[in-house]
């Protein structure tokens, strides 16, 4: 269970950073299965079952496991609503709390249903297995709620290392991001990029451990608010706000 002092803390931490970029992702409410796996995947518990797993599959350097779980400078179990952006001018950060604390609040929690372990292109990812048509109506109103707080996107810099299609362009170019509304897919990133082998001992040493949740799914029940420092830096909690039951 995660210490409510140690969270306390992180939290008013973020509070005292000056943030240059901010984002709003789903992550496990404290406390919960895929909440206690995340923490040890991700280095923040010591219970030795996932390092277990990988010993067993073969992939005893634990030197060589943490950086598999590196999906991104936030390193936490997470699925993207709004991805990072910067506050347009005249627009701070106090005000984007609270319209995302009033949208949590008027929006009702989604059952994902049963989830499944897969690749989606060199990363590896939990997704529905069959897509409830909420989560992406959810992921929609983000981006049509929240980007008026976005500054513009300077697209010929954002499509450097893209492959884009004409769709994606025109949705880069909208609202600085091509995988949104029509493109959005839900899912929750458990890997960096990887190459197919790595792919598919991770998988394998993963899905003992990750069965049982994924048979039961997960309750999308609040969005966080996650904010950059800039730099190499990880993205920081800022809070979780709860959507209605």
């Amino acid at each position: 269970m995660l210490d409510l002092a140690q969270l306390n803390n992180e939290l008013k931490c973020a509070h005292q950073v000056n943030f240059v970029r901010y984002a709003i992702y789903y992550t496990p409410q404290p406390g919960t299965p895929l909440a206690a796996f995340g923490r040890s995947w991700f280095g923040r518990a010591n219970d030795g079952a996932t390092l277990q797993a990988f010993s067993d599959a073969g992939l005893a350097n634990t030197a060589a496991v943490k950086p598999l779980s590196a999906s991104s400078r936030y390193s936490g179990l997470h699925a993207v609503f709004k991805a990072p952006f910067c506050l347009r001018e005249g627009m701070g950060p106090d005000a984007l709390k609270a319209r995302l604390i009033s949208f949590a609040s008027r929006r009702k929690q989604i059952e994902t249903g049963p989830l499944t372990l897969a690749r989606a292109g060199r990363y590896l990812v939990l997704r529905p297995i069959n897509p409830t048509p909420a989560l992406y109506w959810l992921a929609a109103q983000c981006v049509t709620a929240f980007d008026g707080f976005a500054e513009p996107t300077t697209c010929a810099t954002a499509q450097q290392g893209m492959n884009l299609n004409d769709h994606q362009r025109l949705l880069l170019k909208s609202f600085g991001d091509p995988h949104v509304l029509s493109e959005y897919r839900f899912y929750i990133t458990l890997t960096g990029p990887l190459d197919a082998a790595h792919l598919e001992r991770v998988s394998q040493a993963l899905w003992p451990m990750l069965e049982e949740i994924c048979a039961s799914g997960v309750t999308v029940d609040g969005l966080s608010l996650f904010g950059e420092a800039g730099g190499r830096a990880p993205l920081r909690l800022i809070g979780r706000y709860s959507l209605r039951a």
